[in-house]
């Protein structure tokens, strides 16, 4: 029996797409290999206080894995949050034996740190250099695994890792499935539904989305935006705040909407595109979700830059119901490329391969 531990920032319960993807790939574990013990272990209960605390929770969340984990006899370990990697060595470092520790990377690179406030912002860079030095430490793991091929690319390129890199997509939850497939829409609704879902305004690109429904209803008076994921903002036109939903809450937003806008200003994978691409919701986005997951024209809309003007055209474009229809036929062919199975296969393989490391 093999043993495997998969560590959290916050339990695999939280709406967070590593802990979504987590939740996911423990049922599936679950199913394929009912042999293997496989437990979790996280720093934070959703909706922790000292998580909201900037900085103080990266401290916080480290010391805590380190402490849960220091006594672990998994023979892998898989840290989702390679900036907690510290905390974990520091205080597993006097053991005589000691599980493999892979590394799994949902992103690389200051950049994506960077983005989470607006420019300008007085924490921004602090934070950024924080969480990059925190990060340059996990490159000490004994394996590594990305999400997507450009992850890879950036721990190679900007954190200088010389080691191989084991590239796994990210998949959607296979207990959601059959969830995402039905549609909440009654019959006749003439209106237009998009949806916004994250957990960071600025670094997702609420502010885009908003601006460029804004600019959209000029033309489309009957399109509305579903805002789910964060703390609701003033009162809009057109537009509807959810606040903070529980991951169940999820699948029943992506039911009701016609497609989804989702303006990142970084993403290392995508899981709530291919959550709505599952939906069979066509999908607008910035190009800087990466390659091969959206192809413009076919299951969605990809847009260069974060101009809302350029936003809005595509929402005139998806507004005419024959389009949604193909691309939502598009999108349920396609996600079948993030299959549950080849993602549990793939952290089967690496689990297994690095079981005899001492």
């Amino acid at each position: 029996m093999l043993n495997v531990v998969m560590v959290t920032r916050r339990r695999p319960s939280a709406l967070g797409g590593v802990e979504r993807v987590v939740a996911g790939l423990l049922g599936t574990l679950a199913q394929t290999r009912p042999d293997w013990r496989v437990d979790t272990v996280s720093a934070f209960r959703p909706g922790a206080r000292v998580e909201r605390v900037a900085g103080l929770s990266d401290v916080a969340a480290s010391l805590r894995l380190g402490w849960r984990l220091r006594k672990s006899t998994a023979d892998v370990i898989f840290v989702h949050c390679p900036e907690c990697f510290w905390g974990i060595k520091l205080l597993r470092r006097r053991l005589r034996a000691r599980p493999a520790v892979i590394a799994v990377w949902h992103g690389a690179g200051p950049r994506r740190w960077l983005i989470l406030r607006k420019p300008g912002h007085p924490l921004a860079f602090a934070l950024a250099l924080l969480r990059t030095v925190e990060e340059l430490c996990a490159r000490s793991a004994d394996g590594h695994v990305a999400v997507h091929e450009s992850v890879a690319r950036d721990l190679r390129s900007v954190y200088g890792l010389d080691k191989p890199v084991r590239v796994i997509a990210n998949a959607v939850d296979v207990t959601i499935l059959d969830e995402l497939s039905r549609s909440d829409r009654a019959a006749g609704d003439t209106s237009l539904t998009a949806l916004w879902l994250g957990q960071t305004a600025y670094g997702k690109g609420l502010d885009v989305a908003l601006a460029a429904v804004a600019e959209a209803r000029r033309s489309l008076p009957e399109l509305r935006l579903i805002v789910a994921g964060v703390p609701a903002g003033d009162p809009i036109e057109g537009v509807e705040w959810r606040g903070e939903v529980s991951p169940a809450q999820v699948t029943g937003l992506y039911r009701r909407a016609d497609l989804l806008i989702f303006p990142s200003r970084y993403e290392a994978f995508g899981l709530v595109v291919i959550e709505a691409m599952a939906a069979g919701l066509p999908v607008l986005v910035s190009a800087d979700v990466p390659a091969g997951i959206v192809t413009d024209g076919r299951n969605g809309v990809v847009v260069t830059g974060h101009d809302p003007s350029r936003y809005a055209a595509a929402l005139a474009i998806l507004a005419d119901s024959q389009v949604r229809a193909a691309m939502s036929k598009a999108n349920l062919d396609d996600i079948r490329c993030f299959s549950a199975g080849s993602m549990t296969a793939g952290y089967a393989a690496a689990a297994e391969s690095f079981a005899g490391i001492q």
